[in-house]
């Protein structure tokens, strides 16, 4: 939230601190919009202010409650000018001023003191100005054929003119506030003004803008001109303009093009659901099929001829609810209106007298919109279309929310006939299609054989069917599979590979397929479990090198699952084993240092299941201690007289073993 507060109030100080040539004359009289709702949008998060301002938008600067935006595209298509108004309520004034004093601090000496002036308003003009140069606009165009994004399309191509942002504010520091001062800071001008950034229990907050004689504390307004440069629009015979609209309410936008022979709006799709947190492009994710977005109509448009033949296009979008994101498109063109033809089935439809199977039955879902989308051509949006699917009343056929759903039954399939329907009531021509469960899954053995016998009983009145099955050891996931195997009249049972399957569950997937027949592949949870079998070790060689002793050998696991290795010496761990492949080998142990006598060394292997094996091996480290006789020499009678006595054994080995450390040294 620091960080965000930053963001606003850097680009709040430069509406502020630059000079405009666009104010209104005299200011609206009506009252002013009321919005309480704060916005929770946050970005940047780089460690530049390029690279923070440039992952940000105009409404994460500052909350404010309404504003209008008008964007007069210019003849060439290449820039357009931008003048537009605010107004900020409330406590949203409140935040602004807060955040401003305290932001402040970091370039003026006077912040982050509960009080906002006329010097600090001035404080941070040249950063805030070329943040707001790098944010976001939400708009984008693309000329050519009718766009929504995906791979390799980037919709932020406008963006603001360098140096031509322009604001100006009002009652930013009211100088009627009931509570103005002059600055007490340091270093203050002579004519230097503040207010606390948050008024008193006294507070007075008017809301008609024409009362500006009036003790104010509770309202700002800001007046924007500025220029904005648009790339790809090479000719205005076709193009495509997008709106990002999360996190947006109360605000206006009026694009007005420049008059284009023959142009008219070809189609506008209203985008919802996108979750923007997840994402790292503003129009990142998959892209929508044109004509198929399915919104709530809670933001809308409007397209107006003016008196020279322009068209002026009006959004009002409304999508205030953080995350869930919403763009807007709008597809122009100068082609004539198409004939409205019916809707028609397309290749991606299933055929008349299709079967759809489905793994149980019961009241669920047959096909949602992400596939009936695919069913249908239209010249008009697809979203337009009534989609009417009717049968038995048994069956408890459903649309709701572009979703087909069904009581399916158990036995004998179920028939459902469906149609789509344009504005002009002209219909695609119906299609009927059967639904039921074609089978039963079951298996004779709850532990996992290899291979294992999976049988499918048929249900009456299914075409035949081409069945492929295997085992997963994690549900949803697709293994290696058995067959084909063909399914038609009569019960079969078929003997399934489950090599690959590690220790634990064992789940059974089903793919089905036909001529006539949709695809469905399933799983199913028939209670099999796969019991693992422990690795197996083997030591290969042995021996000592010097004082110390080591061993290695090799393992391997009959499920190929990971092993650990423990080594024990009398039942306590001492030292880690090596592993390369599937060989092993312990350290070397320096047994000099431990007492005389008998000692079980053991390696254990353990799987990912937690089965174990293990080898062991007696170590007698009773020959370093045997003694030998000392050697006794004459003495020198050429030396001078003067030596140092024998240290002798006993001493010598005592020395030895201070001087050597071993981890599993024993007390």
């Amino acid at each position: 939230m620091a960080h965000r507060s930053a963001l606003q109030i850097a680009v709040l100080l430069a509406m502020f601190a630059m000079v405009t040539s666009w104010v209104p004359m005299s200011a609206p009289s009506n009252e002013l919009p009321v919005n309480n709702e704060s916005r929770e949008q946050v970005g940047g998060g780089e460690p530049t202010l390029e690279e923070q301002c440039s992952s940000i938008t105009f409404e994460d600067m500052f909350d404010y409650s309404s504003a209008i935006f008008e964007i007069e595209i210019a003849s060439d298509w290449k820039s357009a000018d931008v003048h537009a108004i605010a107004w900020v309520n409330g406590t949203f004034a409140d935040i602004v001023r807060t955040n401003l004093d305290t932001f402040v601090a970091e370039v003026y000496p006077s912040g982050d003191d509960g009080w906002i002036s006329t010097d600090e308003r001035e404080g941070v003009r040249a950063i805030a100005s070329e943040c707001v140069e790098h944010t976001l606009t939400r708009i984008g165009m693309r000329d050519g054929g009718p766009h929504r994004g995906g791979g390799g399309t980037d919709w932020k191509n406008i963006s603001w003119t360098e140096d031509e942002v322009l604001v100006e504010e009002w009652n930013l520091v009211p100088e009627d506030h009931s509570q103005v001062r002059s600055c007490s800071g340091w270093g203050s001008s002579s004519d230097c003004v503040e207010i606390p950034v948050v008024p008193n229990s006294d507070r007075d907050c008017d809301t008609n803008i024409a009362a500006t004689a009036e003790i104010d504390e509770c309202r700002l307004m800001l007046w924007l001109n500025a220029s904005l440069t648009i790339n790809n629009i090479n000719s205005p015979d076709e193009f495509t303009i997008a709106f990002n609209a999360s996190n947006l309410s109360n605000i206006l936008y009026n694009f007005h093009f420049p008059y284009t022979e023959g142009l008219r709006l070809d189609m506008w799709d209203e985008c919802e659901g996108r979750n923007v947190e997840v994402e790292t492009d503003e129009y990142a994710g998959e892209a929508p099929l044109r004509g198929t977005c399915l919104g709530d109509a809670s933001s809308s448009y409007q397209l107006i001829e003016n008196d020279d033949g322009s068209l002026t296009y009006s959004i009002e979008p409304n999508m205030p609810t953080w995350p869930i994101g919403e763009d807007l498109f709008a597809d122009f063109t100068t082609a004539p209106i198409p004939i409205d033809n019916p809707p028609a089935w397309t290749e991606s439809a299933p055929e008349d007298d299709a079967w759809f199977p489905k793994s149980s039955g019961g009241q669920q879902v047959i096909a949602n919109w992400q596939e009936m989308q695919n069913w249908f051509s239209d010249e008009a949006a697809l979203s337009s279309l009534t989609i009417d699917c009717r049968g038995n009343a048994g069956l408890n056929i459903q649309i709701e929310n572009r979703e087909l759903s069904m009581d399916v039954p158990r036995g004998e399939a179920g028939e459902v006939t469906c149609e789509a329907i344009d504005q002009a009531g002209q219909s695609s021509g119906n299609r009927s299609w059967n639904v039921g469960v074609p089978f039963q899954v079951s298996t004779t053995d709850s532990e996992l054989l290899d291979p294992h016998p999976i049988t499918l009983s048929p249900t009456s009145g299914w075409p035949e069917l081409s069945v492929l099955i295997g085992f997963s050891s994690e549900y949803g996931v697709r293994d290696d599979s058995s067959g084909p195997f063909s399914l038609y009249v009569s019960e079969i049972t078929a003997e399934v590979d489950s090599s690959s399957i590690v220790p634990g569950p064992a789940y059974v997937w089903v793919e089905v397929s036909g001529n006539g027949v949709f695809s469905m592949e399933e799983f199913y949870d028939l209670g099999i479990t796969k019991t693992g079998s422990p690795p197996t070790l083997v030591i290969n060689s042995e021996g000592w090198n010097g004082n110390s002793w080591s061993m290695n050998g090799q393992f391997s696991d009959p499920d190929g699952e990971y092993v650990t290795f423990t080594q024990l010496i009398d039942g306590a761990a001492a030292g880690e084993v090596t592993v390369n492949g599937n060989s092993w080998t312990t350290p070397q142990i320096d047994f000099s240092v431990w007492s005389e006598g008998l000692y079980t060394v053991v390696v254990k292997g353990c799987d990912e299941s937690n089965l174990c094996d293990e080898v062991q091996h007696i170590v007698n480290n009773t020959h370093l201690f045997d003694e030998t006789d000392p050697t006794i020499e004459e003495p020198n009678d050429k030396d001078s007289g003067f030596s140092l006595p024998a240290i002798g054994l006993p001493g010598l080995i005592i020395a030895l073993s201070a001087a050597l450390i071993y981890s599993g040294r024993r007390d």
